[in-house]
């Protein structure tokens, strides 16, 4: 009788073993195929879109990289701008040759930049919670978002958007790991170049405070010794502290002021532009409703997770919960560190400003952070209905396409590139193209930079057929 009991549960097991392979085989299929279809579908919206010719601040930060003659140090210390290049001029000086400085190619590879950040989101979901589950499709509907199509085709920049993006997900797969020896030198590592690469320089603000998080409310067993916990906050804040060195105050526009306007106003700001990345994008009721109700909803996360921290050892706040919360609050914090301080820069052009498209890639931390949030939920059923309408909601912002801005930046640009080729006259072209290529040719030295990428068969000249 022990016998048969003992192989009845034998074959239970083995059954059991297989029933939950086979289910986690289905649910690998299930994200597979729709992250695939979700990058196919962001590729061909590059393709549709992407013309191969410079635009706008394009014409500038490029001179570190292409027009002028720099060292990699000064192209990774560049200023554009409020922030620096970083690794964005870098990648750039490395790939962009290759391709002829050809801009719809730049597109691609930044389209290339975004699905390794998506990549690296999966695999933080699967540290953090051991196994993928159906409501990991939420991920690449999050960040393949078409909302964020300036950042695609219409201004191209590795170092705004594209990189501290993927440096963030690095950062947080950082504080994701078990061994202190691996964790600490290379969160602080990931840090630095994060700093210097576009608005990632935030993330310079946050890492000490995290630090100093990480180390309150850690328990005797996990806490770093005195000396090395001083000598990673020495580092991280020497990091910050490099970046003002020959730092030069820009404003991003004319009609910035230092005087604070109405903190109200700014809520108001951040909040149209949590509604944006739900494709909620006109001044409306609608939109301040469900943009004060994502901001809420990401405060929540983020206060709630530092409580989870903060709360004595008793909680068994450790392990995969601890970095999770840890997690969390990076990703929440640093979008709403972006948020307002664009907020505080852009509000004198309006509250339109909120709807600016290339700063959705700046709140896909924010929602991320909040998804990795619900799933901490204990109680089962209220996690499956908050994912459930989560999912749903992220799912149905990433399928709209801004169809009128896409189209007139790609009317602008291929009509300009069309009418240059032929006439090679700046003004005539911005006329025919019903927008300038860059607002002021003169400042600029516009002109010498075409007769440059013509002598050397670059950027639009690429496509010019040869007499």
């Amino acid at each position: 009788m022990n016998r048969s009991n003992a192989l009845h549960d034998s074959n239970a097991k083995q059954i059991g073993a297989t029933n939950l392979f086979a289910s986690e085989s289905v649910v690998w299929l299930w994200v597979s195929i729709v992250f695939i279809v979700y990058v196919v579908r962001f590729f061909h919206l590059i393709s549709r879109y992407a013309v191969n010719i410079f635009f706008a601040d394009q014409w500038d930060f490029n001179n570190a990289t292409l027009f002028e003659k720099h060292s990699l140090w000064q192209m990774f210390r560049w200023q554009h701008g409020p922030h620096r290049q970083g690794l964005g001029a870098l990648f750039e000086k490395l790939v962009d040759p290759l391709l002829g400085w050809n801009s719809r190619a730049e597109a691609f590879v930044i389209g290339g930049v975004i699905v390794a950040a998506a990549i690296c989101a999966l695999w933080l979901k699967k540290r953090l919670c051991g196994n993928l589950s159906v409501f990991d499709v939420a991920i690449p509907a999050i960040l393949f978002t078409t909302a964020q199509w300036q950042t695609l085709f219409m201004t191209q920049n590795f170092a705004h958007g594209p990189f501290p993006l993927l440096l963030l997900l690095l950062y947080c797969i950082s504080w994701s790991s078990k061994t202190q020896a691996v964790r600490y030198p290379l969160l602080l590592f990931v840090n630095f170049v994060t700093i210097y690469t576009g608005f990632g320089v935030f993330l310079g603000v946050l890492t000490p405070i995290l630090l100093i998080l990480d180390y309150w409310t850690g328990t005797p067993q996990t806490r770093l010794s005195k000396i090395y916990f001083m000598s990673a906050i020495i580092v991280a804040l020497s990091s910050l502290v490099s970046f003002f060195v020959g730092y030069k105050f820009q404003s991003a526009i004319s009609c910035f002021s230092l005087r604070p306007q109405s903190p109200t106003s700014y809520v108001h700001f951040v909040a149209l532009m949590f509604a944006n990345f739900f494709a909620v994008r006109r001044l409306t009721l609608a939109a301040e409703l469900v943009g004060t109700i994502v901001l809420t909803a990401v405060l929540i996360s983020l206060i709630t997770c530092i409580w989870l921290l903060f709360r004595d050892n008793r909680t068994n706040v450790v392990g995969d919960n601890r970095s999770r919360a840890l997690i969390v609050v990076s990703l929440t914090a640093f979008t709403l560190v972006f948020c307002f301080n664009t907020a505080y820069g852009r509000l004198c052009e309006g509250l339109q400003a909120s709807s600016i498209s290339r700063y959705v890639i700046y709140l896909e931390p924010a929602v991320l952070g909040f998804y990795f949030f619900l799933l901490s939920f204990h109680q089962s059923t209220m996690r499956k209905f908050l994912l459930s309408g989560f999912l749903i909601a992220v799912v149905a912002a990433s399928l709209y396409r801004d169809r009128g801005g896409m189209g007139f930046a790609w009317n602008v640009k291929q009509h300009w590139k069309t009418c240059y080729l032929q006439t090679e006259d700046i003004e005539g072209c911005n006329k025919v193209a019903d927008f300038p290529i860059y607002p002021n040719p003169q400042r600029n030295h516009l002109k010498e930079k075409l007769e440059y990428l013509k002598r050397t068969r670059q950027n639009l000249y690429l496509d010019q057929k040869v007499q």
